[in-house]
């Protein structure tokens, strides 16, 4: 806390900042293995993930292949069995994280900054692990559910696209006033711009290009881990 009325706001993303996947890979690939999906869906879902890891695709087409497997057939599913899976994942996964963002983590909660996570990641199992690394709040896309059994129905704005939108909902929801300028944000894409503008301390966490020419045009701190090792980036160059 920054003074009687201000808060000390850290903001992160989720998948490939602080996990180091994502949590809706993992979760649909724990739905195949539990046979709540068909195996079509998937070999569909592993074209896209080729292409990906390849370079020959973008994260972007693979994530909106993911959503439209679970918008497909998560529909009819029971609420608890999802979160007995839920539960698995985060059992096998919760320690999947770069060392940075989950040493910053702890660094920040010490210090009192109230920990916000936004991610594209379903809510259910979003908010799960978001309690297992200690922050105050998270959001992830809301999949709604009637008389126990998901609908397929998404019920809140999706924050990879509306990520500026999303943190002024939780900000007025939580009645916080933030100190901007001592407050931090970390991401790993263009995506997470619109957060990284918000705040003093924008860190731009393994880039991809878009973040990280815009990171070097406004002197933003760039980190990269790598194995065991964490550089602070002065200088860049990347192939064009």
């Amino acid at each position: 806390m920054n003074g009687p009325n201000k808060h000390n706001i850290a903001l992160f993303d989720i998948d490939g900042t602080i996990f180091r996947s994502s949590l809706t890979v993992e979760l649909v690939n724990s739905f195949f293995r539990a046979g709540l999906f068909p195996k079509t869906a998937k070999k569909d879902m592993e074209n896209d993930y080729l292409a990906w890891i390849n370079r020959k695709g973008d994260y972007d087409t693979f994530s909106k292949k993911l959503i439209e497997i679970l918008l497909a057939y998560l529909p009819g599913l029971n609420k608890d069995r999802v979160d007995i899976i839920v539960e698995q994942v985060i059992k096998w996964q919760q320690d999947r994280v770069y060392r940075y963002p989950r040493d910053l983590i702890k660094k920040l909660r010490r210090k009192k900054y109230y920990l916000i996570a936004i991610s594209g990641s379903p809510s259910y199992i979003v908010k799960k692990f978001a309690i297992n690394m200690g922050f105050h709040v998270a959001y992830g896309l809301h999949y709604e559910v009637i008389n126990g059994e998901f609908t397929g129905r998404i019920l809140n704005m999706n924050p990879v696209s509306h990520k500026e939108l999303v943190l002024n909902h939780i900000i007025e929801k939580y009645e916080l006033k933030p100190d901007w300028a001592n407050s931090v944000a970390v991401g790993d894409t263009d995506i997470d711009i619109p957060l990284l503008e918000q705040v003093g301390n924008p860190i731009a966490f393994n880039p991809n290009q878009q973040l990280a020419d815009y990171a070097k045009k406004k002197h933003w701190k760039i980190v990269i881990e790598r194995k065991d090792v964490i550089y602070e980036i002065k200088k860049f160059s990347y192939l064009k």
